[in-house]
């Protein structure tokens, strides 16, 4: 099987930032932290009494400032408006206790206050900021969540819920909280919202196959909440087999009620991602990472869908700090959600980016439609589409059948989206919420695709089968065929020496009925008169007699135009210049040298004269005094 690889691209589909956050690396004096809400690296250095440094991708965000040292930081975070700093430290044989001290302008105003777990002999796992002015404490015994007062340095109890915990998993996205009991067999979900607990349905695990705190996390995808599971196969041999990630649904719409299962292939080290609602699966023994994209259709059995990655495993693109090569996918590397990567040991905080053209850098030839479809829900898809089209085309001898099927992508999620609008502006239809959401990142128009694809093309050997494909594709999707795409249409046939094709695509409808495409149809009249023929049908099918009487006139039938314009009724008729159709006459009568078509011209605009003012004679602004002379002279020589 040939494969497709697309012009000037690199193999890499994944990179990290261009330039990664630097901050001070992990030494036995400075302590590295990692806030995943605000997405900050904390550096404290020699317990915060030589400085506590703040970095993060947003710069207006980053500060430095020093503190006391009360002893072993556990946790350090930011309140979601940078006010107010919560510290959490290792007291050994004490009450679980969280300081606070309140914040302006990224400096501290020496304002501290502290509170204590509401639960005796309470371990706080860590703590959340699940909003402004509200944390929440994660305990072995439960949750507490409180609202801040920086202001009385007071913290007032809003709800707690009991729940016997060993660690928990954290989606600042969706303030969702996952905490693990039962040694990991049970897992249950907390949504802290509008000032309160909820508890959802619980995921229940086998308990000879319990989970452990590295195997688990709470990611947002496509509009939901996903508890994302490694779940390493045993066997009875000694080696295991290839471990697999199951997607659990917590919150979301109706239509992700069942779990996706990722099958990996690997056996070792994983991390996850979310980079533009693709799953990111890192690998850290074979330096890959794989793309899964569960809005992929899939089978469901079972009450779960299967997904095997979108294109083989492959290494991020290297990147570099200073002047130096750095160490990808190395033991350092701390992965949070959903994109973030931090190496502790060199004092560096990327981001992880998706390269939509490495999707398409190299891969089978039967699946362009299915890289074309998933270029279609990303975020930065278009341009990778485009290009894709325009090699397609270029090389439509080869491709054809996928050039087809890559139309059919495209004008397969724009009607979706036709459809979703036609009931959104229905009367007495709604949109649905609890349905599965459609977001269409790339929507491509006709009109974007006649501007920035089919226009470049014009020229090219097989633009007559790239355009007819094109056509073709929308009335498979039951699209009609817009101004734009059908001119280009026209066009690209008539260049192409393909006018009988033309003429068949018109007959069928697949061109749609416009008066533009009827008016680019009838300047083909000289050159294929079966073509004018069909743009006059189709003029009269539009009931656009206006146009159809110029045609008529424009062809040397000044009788055929009068008839129009009477069957047109008493508007046009009575509205048409007698000049324009007394001139059409005389140039017929002179040509042909019969006057005939002259003189009935004459007498039905006479008789409208005389039924519209009571008088057959012309008004002196008509201008039609040349033309009564001629018409005394042919009846004179009668």
């Amino acid at each position: 099987m040939s494969n497709f690889c697309l012009k000037d691209t690199e193999g890499f589909y994944l990179a990290l930032s261009d330039q990664p956050k630097r901050f001070d690396a992990d030494s036995p004096v400075t302590n590295v932290f990692f806030d995943d809400t605000n997405g900050q690296v904390f550096t404290v250095r020699s317990g915060g009494v030589t400085g506590v440094t703040v970095n993060g991708m947003d710069e207006s965000k980053c500060t430095s400032f020093r503190m006391e040292d009360r002893g072993p930081i556990i946790s350090i975070k930011f309140s979601p408006d940078h006010k107010i700093l919560a510290i959490q430290r290792n007291h050994d044989n004490q009450n679980a206790v969280v300081e606070f001290v309140n914040f302006l302008d990224l400096a501290p105003t020496n304002v501290e206050y502290s509170h204590t777990c509401k639960w005796k002999n309470a371990k706080i796992l860590g703590f959340v900021w699940p909003k402004i002015n509200e944390i929440a404490f994660i305990t072995d015994h439960g949750i507490e969540l409180l609202q801040v007062f920086p202001e009385k340095k007071q913290l007032k109890n809003l709800k707690s819920t009991s729940f016997s915990g060993a660690w928990f998993s954290w989606c600042s996205q969706s303030n969702m909280v996952l905490l693990a009991g039962n040694n990991g067999a049970l897992l249950q979900p907390f949504l802290l919202n509008n000032s309160t607990i909820t508890k959802l349905q619980k995921l229940e695990l086998e308990t000879s196959k319990p989970v452990v705190e590295r195997d688990v996390c709470v990611l947002r995808l496509c509009d939901a909440t996903w508890c994302a599971i490694f779940r390493h196969s045993t066997s009875a041999v000694s080696s295991p087999g290839p471990t697999e990630v199951w997607l659990m649904p917590l919150t979301g719409p109706n239509g992700y009620h069942h779990t996706h299962i990722l099958k990996t292939g690997l056996v070792g080290r994983f991390a996850v991602h979310v980079v533009d609602d693709l799953i990111v699966v890192h690998h850290q023994s074979s330096q890959t990472s794989q793309l899964f994209d569960i809005m992929e259709e899939s089978k469901v059995e079972n009450n779960a869908a299967i997904h095997i990655p979108i294109v083989p495993g492959n290494t991020m693109k290297p990147a570099r700090f200073g002047d130096q090569l750095c160490p990808m996918y190395s033991g350092n590397w701390v992965v949070f959600q959903p994109d973030y990567i931090i190496d502790a040991r060199l004092g560096c905080l990327w981001r992880v980016r998706l390269l939509p053209s490495g999707l398409a850098h190299s891969v089978v030839k039967d699946e362009i439609p299915k890289i074309v479809a998933v270029l279609l829900r990303r975020t930065d898809g278009r341009d990778t589409i485009y290009r894709i089209l325009h090699q397609l085309i270029t090389h439509a001898d080869i491709y054809l059948v996928e050039l087809n099927k890559a139309f059919d992508e495209i004008h397969t999620v724009y009607r979706k989206w036709a459809d979703l609008e036609v009931a959104r502006n229905t009367a007495g239809q709604t949109a649905d919420s609890t349905r599965t959401p459609h977001k269409f990142p790339v929507l491509i128009t006709q009109v974007e695709m006649c501007s920035y694809v089919l226009e470049a093309h014009m020229e090219d050997k097989y633009i007559v089968q790239a355009v007819t494909a094109y056509v073709r594709s929308l009335a498979r999707r039951a699209l009609g065929v817009q101004a734009a795409a059908g001119e280009a249409a026209v066009r690209a046939l008539v260049r192409g020496g393909a006018r009988g094709r033309l003429r068949a695509l018109a007959a069928r409808g697949c061109l749609g009925e416009a008066r533009p495409l009827a008016c680019q149809l009838l300047s083909l009249g000289r050159l294929d008169p079966a073509a004018a023929q069909l743009a006059l049908d189709m003029l009269a099918r539009l009931r656009a007699k206006e146009e159809i009487i110029e045609v008529l006139l424009s062809w040397d039938e000044p009788i055929s135009a009068v008839g129009v314009a009477k069957q047109a009724g008493s508007t046009t008729w009575h509205t048409m210049s007698p000049r324009k159709l007394l001139a059409a006459a005389h140039q017929h009568a002179e040509e042909h040298s019969e006057p005939t078509a002259f003189l009935a011209v004459y007498h039905m605009l006479i008789n409208r004269n005389e039924k519209l003012r009571g008088s057959p004679h012309f008004l002196r602004g008509e201008q039609c005094d040349s033309y009564v002379e001629y018409y005394n002279r042919l009846m004179s020589e009668q």
